[in-house]
């Protein structure tokens, strides 16, 4: 069961149409029936869809798994134990080929309360839109009711993926939120754990890579844009062989510095490049363009400082190329 208690950014609004916005998986009839059924009530009361909501109320939820997999956990305070939140698996990030020739599919809401937006990316999203991007999770976000906007402010992403990676993405949806997420971020409160499937198998089942990292000038974007090389910032990522094949292994990858492009430059020093990416030692073709994943991040909440911990299971695929070497 969960419950929410509304305030004022929902004040107003139809009750059925904040729960299209709270379930977005959710049909609006399946949602009409839970209504109907008492499954979702508003201060302990069945109410109709039309139901004009006001700030203190509490809509509870008693759904099934399988309703509620995308509705956003509310966290607790600070005293209470670590919130952990698990992303429905959906399967396959990127569907064939679309990342492509069109649109990349839409982020996953993982976690949303007040403060804090969680998604999971799909490969071949932006972060930000570029001359060569039309779509980008900022764009996505920009047309979503979600957080406070002001002229000097918009919801927005505390940090950063590549366009090829998939997975996490923590947006602050207030100034303060955001403010808080970010200094996490720079201060090194927040954990992060990677999957990637790389070419071979390492001598060593786990191991660090510590290698300093360096931003070349002269790179063009088919080129490694970071080195390992003297010059460079100390840069530090541990990883771990979670599965084998006979020319393939997936990684558990948890970087302890936050440098551009660090876990793919490391790798590529390391020897066994991502699986597709092109640009750090890789010649293989995948349809979704290199096979890495963030999927664990754990952060201090912004408004209780209860680490919030959220999980994105290892996209199928990558499994399933495991699976077939």
């Amino acid at each position: 069961m969960q419950e929410i208690i509304l305030t004022e950014n929902e004040a107003g609004q139809r009750l059925d149409r904040y729960l299209r916005k709270l379930l977005p998986e959710v049909p609006l009839g399946a949602i009409f029936r839970r209504l109907r059924q008492g499954d979702i009530r508003v201060d302990g009361r069945k109410c109709q869809g039309d139901l004009r909501l006001a700030a203190g109320m509490k809509v509870t939820l008693r759904l099934p798994a399988a309703d509620v997999r995308q509705a956003p956990p509310v966290p607790g305070d600070a005293a209470g134990d670590p919130l952990e939140v698990i992303a429905a698996d959906a399967g396959s990030r990127s569907r064939p080929g679309q990342a492509r020739r069109g649109a990349p599919p839409a982020p996953r809401v993982v976690l949303r309360d007040e403060q804090v937006l969680v998604v999971g990316k799909p490969a071949g999203l932006a972060i930000h839109p570029g001359t060569r991007q039309e779509h980008s999770l900022t764009g996505w976000l920009a047309a979503q009711p979600f957080g406070v906007r002001t002229a000097t402010f918009a919801p927005a992403p505390a940090h950063r993926l590549d366009r090829g990676t998939s997975g996490l993405v923590v947006i602050g949806l207030s100034p303060d939120a955001l403010r808080a997420l970010s200094a996490a971020f720079r201060d090194g409160t927040v954990h992060k754990v990677y999957f990637a499937v790389v070419h071979g198998v390492p001598a060593r089942p786990q191991g660090t890579i510590a290698a300093p990292l360096w931003q070349d000038p002269a790179a063009d974007p088919r080129t490694a844009k970071v080195v390992v090389d003297p010059r460079g910032q100390a840069a530090r990522t541990d990883y771990e062989v979670v599965q084998q094949g006979r020319q393939l292994a997936l990684l558990r990858l948890v970087p302890h510095t936050g440098r551009q492009h660090q876990i793919r430059a490391h790798l590529q020093h390391l020897g066994h490049p991502i699986v597709g990416d092109h640009r750090y030692g890789s010649v293989a073709e995948v349809e979704r363009g290199f096979l890495l994943h963030a999927g664990e991040l754990s952060f201090p909440h912004p408004a209780t400082g209860r680490t919030v911990r959220c999980v994105d299971p290892v996209p199928r695929e990558f499994r399933a190329l495991l699976a077939q070497d």
